[in-house]
């Protein structure tokens, strides 16, 4: 893992292409046929005795395949991807608690009011388009590719207007728990926020061939390639109003910003089949991908004070500070398996509508919460073991694996 003390570039999630060009769905414009009965692929001739009666027969080279040889379609998607668990981020405390104990987790009281809790794993929006080419006459050969993106989650927290509120963390200098005061009555008055955001793409291009084709269905070996990107934010943000000593009212605005990339790219292998019955169609897939994903971290921290006197800006957010503060990144080996089901049903000579669920399992995955050290020393100097001067810290790039899925429907247009 290499690290850079340069700025981090902006946390929140760069502009992505969201949309992306679908012209081939003006393709339907060429569906201008009138309906007729549609039929599954048939053989013209094949052996009447097959060698066992648990094998079917096998059709001719010049009919291994379905009707069409190019097809394209666009589909809605509706996908989920495994939420990012949080550490305790906030915390809450009744009337009355005693500073000392304000905010502090396990002291009489404290309640957490956001955190220790998973975060952007509700169901997405997004879209799917797809196209293929059967290759040779006898059409044993294929190439296909496909492109998705989520259109992305987030969420956004405010605390509320309690009594008591702070931020929890542990103090790394004696491993005890301890608070930093975001509002307590006749001491500070202030509000924290919260904001996440991810958005996830992903796009493949693969090879089929043709293994065993049947009277009403064919068998194929895929192999190909992978990208997939996933992009995730964190932000904690803190007004404080200290009150007026005499010297004018003192505010100050704390951010704590993590970020985390991860780019996949690999090869893929794996089976596909194909069966039909009248119009309709059911196909399914399997895949093993194998690659490396490339992970880039940001973490970035100031504390900006507004003062009679003029603005101060410093570079120390709360859990954002010197210590881990900057950019990392780090190559991982990575397996990505996939499998999808989908069912069609053939409107005309050159349209189909489907619906289908697909499973996507991502492994070393770096997320933004993982980087995340709660325990803090605001104070190195007075640490009693000199290693709690180094917290917070990111030594190496914290990941998990992740799960994507979702159903989808859409048409498919087959010339």
């Amino acid at each position: 893992m290499t690290q850079s003390r340069q700025a981090c570039p902006n946390p929140w999630l760069p502009t992505m292409v969201r949309w992306l060009p679908i012209a081939m769905a003006v393709l339907v414009a060429a569906s201008t046929t009138q309906a007729q009965e549609i039929q599954p692929p048939t053989p013209s001739s094949f052996e009447e005795n097959a060698s066992s009666p648990d094998e079917l027969p096998e059709l001719p080279p010049e009919n291994s395949g379905p009707s069409w040889r190019l097809w394209a379609g666009v589909e809605a998607l509706g996908w989920a991807i495994s939420g990012q668990s949080l550490p305790p981020l906030v915390t809450g405390s009744p009337t009355g608690t005693p500073r000392e104990q304000a905010g502090i987790l396990g002291a009489p009281g404290t309640q957490i009011l956001y955190g220790d809790q998973t975060v952007n794993g509700n169901l997405q929006p997004g879209i799917r388009t797809y196209a293929g080419l059967f290759v040779g006459e006898n059409k044993k050969a294929a190439v296909e590719g496909s492109f998705f993106t989520l259109y992305g989650t987030g969420a956004s927290w405010l605390s509320p207007e309690g009594p008591i509120v702070a931020r929890p963390f542990t103090d790394a200098a004696n491993g005890q728990p301890n608070s930093a005061l975001v509002n307590l009555p006749g001491v500070v008055s202030g509000l924290v926020g919260i904001d996440t955001g991810q958005c996830f793409y992903g796009l493949d291009v693969n090879l089929r061939r043709n293994l065993r084709t049947a009277a009403n269905g064919r068998f194929d070996l895929v192999a190909g390639y992978r990208n997939m990107g996933l992009t995730e934010g964190l932000g904690v943000y803190e007004y404080l109003d200290m009150p007026d000593t005499g010297s004018g009212t003192k505010s100050y605005l704390v951010s704590d910003n993590f970020w985390s990339k991860n780019i996949y790219n690999g090869g893929q292998i794996g089976l596909a089949g194909s069966w039909w019955l009248g119009r309709w169609a059911f196909d399914a897939r399997a895949l093993l991908g194998l690659g490396g994903t490339s992970t880039t971290v940001c973490i970035n921290g100031s504390t900006t004070a507004y003062l009679p006197t003029g603005d101060t800006t410093y570079g120390n957010g709360l859990l954002a500070r010197q210590q881990n503060i900057g950019e990392y990144t780090v190559q991982r080996l990575s397996f990505v398996p996939e499998v999808a089901l989908r069912l069609s049903y053939q409107l005309t000579p050159h349209m189909a509508i489907n619906a289908g669920y697909t499973f996507l399992y991502w492994t070393g995955v770096a997320r933004p919460a993982n980087q995340i050290d709660s325990q803090l020393n605001l104070h190195p100097s007075l640490g009693a073991n000199p290693q709690s001067a180094i917290h917070p810290t990111l030594s190496t790039i914290n990941a998990t694996d992740i799960w994507i899925q979702g159903v989808s429907t859409g048409l498919e247009f087959r010339f």
